[in-house]
């Protein structure tokens, strides 16, 4: 008898939203975010203003979402969403991609150490059909008409 491969869903900074297609998929999967410390401490330096609001989205979205599993971790991201998985007997890992610089190196890794990594389509807030923008104000001038129209 086949068993059905358990999954478990990584959220991100870019997938704070109950809307997220990871989610979605997998409403009653278990649900890790992970407040990346390396990136913290020698990378981002967010002030403590941005990390508590971020704090607090993560809190209100874990109240909202149905997965009875849902955790909240600070570390490596590799290491805390392997142990979680792991943790959960987790052989899939189900997240909706982001442009961060850092996430297709981490999904490379998960995928190394035997992970399944299925892959969301990232959402699309305004229709762009331009080379991948540089410098956010070039963009935003491209797509500001669209973004704001009623």
């Amino acid at each position: 008898m086949a068993t059905t491969p358990t999954t478990c869903v990584w959220l991100h900074g870019d997938g704070l939203s109950p809307y997220d297609a990871a989610l979605q998929a997998y409403p009653a999967a278990p649900v890790i975010f992970v407040f990346d410390e390396p990136l913290l401490t020698e990378g981002y330096r967010l002030t403590f203003k941005r990390l508590f609001f971020i704090y607090e989205c993560i809190v209100d979205l874990y109240e909202r979402i149905p997965n009875p599993v849902k955790e909240l971790r600070r570390g490596n991201v590799v290491e805390e969403v392997l142990d979680f998985c792991r943790t959960h007997r987790a052989t899939h890992l189900a997240v909706t991609e982001t442009y961060a610089p850092r996430y297709r190196e981490f999904v490379r890794l998960f995928e190394q150490q035997g992970l399944t990594v299925q892959q969301f389509p990232k959402p699309k807030l305004v229709p762009y059909s331009g080379p991948a923008p540089k410098r956010f104000m070039p963009f935003w001038k491209n797509i500001e008409r669209t973004a704001f129209r009623d």
